[in-house]
């Protein structure tokens, strides 16, 4: 039994919130970033399979001249946008990861094998049944074959979520991807409509996941710099406020770096080396801090890493690990430039200081150890120098 008036409420729903969405676009998808736009790509998708399957509703069993092609053509469309939905997702999910266009070109086409496959069985269903049929009386019908495209379909959107929590440590970078806020409300959408056939869930679920998806899109934009794959300042200064409440985590502290001579790379090798150079930087002090702290890039070339201690040991301890996987990246010899940090530390006292004088602070300190090392670059020159004479 078809429930018109919940149909008509569910994918009217759904498709005022995927609106909102498209109405808060803040520039042309033209320029967008190819993430962007397979998200928008995605909401525009939802927006007609809605609409397509509120009609296919409203048409099943009405004897209209036409409604019989009609009727095959729009369940067709429907089952084919599902599986180009579910596949989009899981580009979505790898190039948010890896922001890496040789990486797809290289492992999708094999991976759309299935979603192939599944589209060429929807096309000769056109001809003749083979996922569905619609019977003399225009009434839709499962045939033997229905599960496939549903099996493709959930096998992709769960690779995604799987694909993230497998990798999201591994890259080395922040990221607001909830792939369970988006994929239980889609899931259980998709259970239900599958199970009760009449009712319409699907798409409002996928609309509920999509802006659980989006609200967490805002705040990686407003928070997580896009070069380094850190965090920003703005995420430090709010941090810092915070530090205050947490008081059985220990002491707040914090390491300033610096890279060194990044004008140099930048005038030796352009710019667009000298932007790898500081998305290696947040890698390598990613891997180095993981979870034992906060990483922010604090301007142009430098970072701070947010710490609660307990001994000025930990810092210390930080400190080395840091400069140790500095060196495994330079002994790697994988980039034209090596980097290195200059490096300052301080305690956060919060009730005796203000969040500037400990960002101070910590500057003061950071230069401290660049001036040092220019004083020993200068003495092992003047010494080399002399030698020479």
């Amino acid at each position: 039994m078809i429930n018109i008036p919940a149909i008509f409420i569910a994918n009217g729903t759904a498709i005022l919130l995927l609106l909102i969405i498209l109405s808060s676009i803040k520039r042309p998808l033209r320029h967008g970033l190819l993430d962007e736009k397979i998200f928008y790509f995605m909401v525009i998708l939802n927006i007609m399979q809605s609409i397509i399957e509120t009609v296919v509703f409203l048409m099943d069993g009405k004897m209209i001249y036409g409604y019989h092609t009609l009727l095959i053509v729009l369940n067709v469309i429907l089952f084919i946008n599902n599986i180009i939905f579910a596949f989009s997702w899981t580009v979505y999910t790898d190039y948010k990861l890896f922001a890496d266009m040789k990486r797809l070109k290289r492992i999708f086409p094999f991976l759309a094998l299935p979603a192939a496959l599944v589209i060429i069985g929807c096309l000769i269903n056109l001809a003749t049944p083979v996922f569905f049929e619609v019977d003399q009386h225009n009434i839709y019908q499962r045939t033997g074959l229905f599960f496939i495209p549903y099996i493709v379909t959930y096998s992709y959107l769960a690779h995604g979520v799987v694909f993230v929590y497998s990798y999201r440590r591994k890259v080395h970078k922040y990221l607001f991807l909830p792939a369970i806020q988006f994929m239980l409300p889609v899931m259980l959408g998709s259970l239900l409509q599958f199970f009760f056939y009449g009712y319409s869930l699907v798409w409002l679920g996928v609309s509920i996941g999509m802006v659980a998806l989006f609200v967490n899109i805002q705040n990686e934009s407003s928070y997580v710099d896009v070069l380094s794959g850190l965090f920003n300042r703005q995420y430090l200064g709010n941090l810092l406020l915070m530090c205050g409440e947490k008081k059985d985590c220990g002491v707040p502290a914090a390491i300033m770096l610096d890279i060194d001579g990044l004008k140099n790379i930048n005038d030796s090798f352009g710019h667009v080396v000298g932007d790898d150079a500081i998305s290696t930087a947040g890698r390598i002090l990613h891997k180095a801090v993981g979870d034992k702290g906060v990483l922010c890039r604090y301007g142009g070339d430098e970072f701070i890493a947010l710490m609660h201690i307990n001994s000025q040991e930990e810092i210390i301890d930080m400190i080395d690990l840091i400069k140790t996987q500095v060196a495994l990246f330079n002994d790697s010899k994988k980039k034209p430039y090596e980097i290195s940090f200059s490096i300052g530390y301080s305690i956060y006292e919060g009730k005796r200081e203000s969040i500037d004088d400990f960002l101070k602070k910590i500057d003061a300190s950071m230069y401290e150890d660049k001036k040092r090392k220019i004083s020993e670059r200068m003495v092992f020159e003047l010494k080399d120098e002399i030698a020479q004479n």
